[in-house]
């Protein structure tokens, strides 16, 4: 074997028996790993006699890891190649055939060898080929990394059955496909396709700004000087009020005022006699004249405050509610007989 081809096997050996080329010497198990590892092995060794290989090749495998030794692994190795995996036997007949020869069995050392070299005839292969490498790149092949210069265009020792082969990059997205392999000899050929460049996360949408919205109309009291919205104006408002209270008084300065001439007549009435005036007169008199008083504060008040809420309607300045109050309007006057009020419009 030349040396370069010596080197690529020995990469692949290590690959698939997923173990380093360690003798019993290096590892240091206790007398409790030693039991553990013994019988691990019987036990492996009785099931793989009886042909249950799915459960004698887990347990020697295990013995084999908890305490290495040149007999475990060629057990393992033949268990291997009973269920197979001719690849993984391949790998540990010539791990064993090493382990052998550098601790001085040379029995065990060309067996191991004359079997590995048997089974490397009938060996099922992978070839890889990637179309465009990618900086960074990473193949998998069933979990376990592979160097993707070192794997691709190269025939890779693997068990029959079914194989995953991944690939990934930086900014790439990933890239996966199982492959069936049937027993050798024989080679299958997979190529990786160029990976795709990853989605870049979309940088997210500036929300467009609403479009503004078109001012209303505005209606003629909402430009009105000393306006305050366009539902109304608190001077005319006030004016209003004003008025309303106004109003009020007026009305009950004219019931006190209709009593206190009705009393005063009373009055008149029962003094004009030759007898003069009753007791009952003179309490009539000065009910008339409290009634007169009241008359006259409540006209008074009153008109005040008419006076004072048309000046605040007019202040406000012309509205729509003015218009329409316009339509109808209160003149109070005051003339030598007492005061009136003029209600007066237009339709």
């Amino acid at each position: 074997m030349r040396p370069s081809r010596a080197r690529r096997a020995s990469a692949w050996l290590a690959l698939l028996s997923g173990m380093s080329f360690t003798s019993s010497l290096w590892a240091q198990p206790t007398p409790a790993d030693k039991a553990l590892a013994e019988g691990l092995f019987q036990d492996g060794k009785r099931l793989m006699d009886e042909g249950k290989l799915e459960e004698a090749c887990p347990k020697l495998a295990e013995s084999q890891r908890v305490d290495p030794t040149v007999g475990t692994l060629l057990n393992l190795a033949v268990c291997h190649e009973k269920e197979g995996k001719t690849a993984s036997a391949w790998a540990e007949f010539k791990e064993a055939s090493a382990l052998a020869a550098s601790a001085g069995q040379q029995d065990r050392a060309q067996f191991a060898a004359r079997r590995g070299s048997e089974l490397e005839a009938r060996l099922t292969r992978l070839v890889l080929e990637v179309a465009q490498p990618a900086p960074g790149m990473v193949i998998t092949l069933n979990g376990k990394e592979l160097s993707a210069t070192a794997a691709t265009g190269s025939g890779i020792p693997v068990d029959p059955g079914t194989a995953t082969v991944e690939a990934r990059a930086p900014g790439k997205q990933p890239w996966s496909q199982q492959v069936t392999l049937d027993p050798g000899p024989s080679t299958t050929r997979v190529t990786i396709p160029p990976l795709a460049d990853a989605a870049s996360s979309a940088p997210a949408t500036a929300l467009s700004p609403a479009p503004p919205q078109p001012a209303a109309q505005a209606r003629p009291e909402a430009a009105a000087p000393g306006a305050t919205g366009a539902g109304g104006n608190p001077m005319r408002t006030l004016g209003f009020v004003a008025g309303g209270v106004g109003l009020a008084g007026i009305g009950v300065g004219a019931v006190f005022g209709i009593l206190t001439m009705q009393r005063a007549g009373d009055v008149e009435a029962g003094c004009s006699g030759n007898f003069g005036c009753s007791r009952a007169d003179v309490e009539a008199n000065e009910s008339a004249l409290t009634t007169a008083m009241v008359s006259n504060i409540a006209i008074g008040a009153g008109l005040a405050c008419v006076g004072a809420g048309v000046a605040m309607v007019l202040m406000s300045g012309p509205s729509e509610k003015a218009a329409a109050a316009e339509r109808v309007w209160i003149a109070p006057s005051v003339a030598s007989d007492g005061g009136r009020v003029t209600l007066g419009g237009r339709w």
